[in-house]
Formats: C-alpha cells, sequence, structure tokens
C-alpha cells in the first residue's frame, strides 16, 4: 500500500468532457540517460488524449495541445518532486515522433524490457526549452 503515493492521475477537462489522462509515477524509475543516469525522474506510465483530439484518428482535432499540456505537468512534477523537470517513458509506436520532434526528448531506443517499445527521457535543459 505504501508504494501507491508515488502514483498520480491527471486529466484534461473542457466542455464537461475528459480530454485526455495521464498516470506517473514519482519513484522507482531512475535515469538511464548517460549523464543523468541513476537520478530520480517522473516515470510517465501513459498519456492517452480522446479520440477527438487524435490527428490521426480525425481530421481536424477539437483540442490540439492535449499531449504537451499533459507532458508539461509531468514535467512540472518533476520539478515540484526536486527532479528538476527530468521525466522518462516509453512510447506507443504512433507516438514515437511527437516525443521526439515535438518533446525534444532523447530516444533510448527499444526497450526489450518492456515489450519493445521505444523508450525516451527528458533530461533538465530539454524541459526547460520544451516549457519555454
Amino acid at each position: 500500500m505504501r508504494g501507491l503515493i508515488a502514483y498520480r492521475m491527471f486529466g484534461v477537462e473542457c466542455d464537461g468532457a475528459m480530454q485526455g489522462l495521464m498516470l506517473a509515477s514519482t519513484a522507482g524509475h531512475p535515469c538511464r540517460i548517460k549523464d543523468q543516469k541513476g537520478k530520480e525522474q517522473v516515470y510517465v506510465d501513459f498519456v492517452a488524449t480522446a479520440p477527438w483530439n487524435s490527428p490521426g484518428l480525425v481530421e481536424i482535432p477539437r483540442f490540439s495541445l492535449v499531449g504537451r499540456v499533459l507532458i508539461a505537468t509531468a514535467v512540472q512534477l518533476s520539478v515540484e518532486e526536486g527532479f528538476r523537470g527530468r521525466i522518462g517513458l516509453h512510447a506507443l509506436p504512433q507516438a514515437e515522433t511527437f516525443y521526439a520532434r515535438n518533446c525534444g526528448m532523447t530516444d533510448l531506443g527499444n526497450d526489450k524490457r518492456k515489450e519493445g517499445l521505444r523508450y525516451f527521457e527528458m533530461t533538465p535543459e530539454q524541459a526547460g526549452a520544451f516549457l519555454r
């Protein structure tokens, strides 16, 4: 029961409907990136936007910044926890470009321990650039 306090759930609600959700953990996921190795970070367990906000599913999304708002929230949580904006996550194939290009995260390659999903991390410097 003690470990559950490390998990936080965030949502974006607008126009009376949930537009996106994120589950993040503040413990047990040390950084892997070389210059940050072993330091604490926020691990994003999942990010989901409503189907009507996904450019891959609809021609014109109702709200186009839901994913960015949720990632910015993870960065802010990391800052509040004293982790200086460091976050990490495993990306679904359709989201890899979003994390690499739109968020400016470092691609650390496929992770055999997590179903071969690509693993990304954001350094404090990348977090600062993302938030600007």
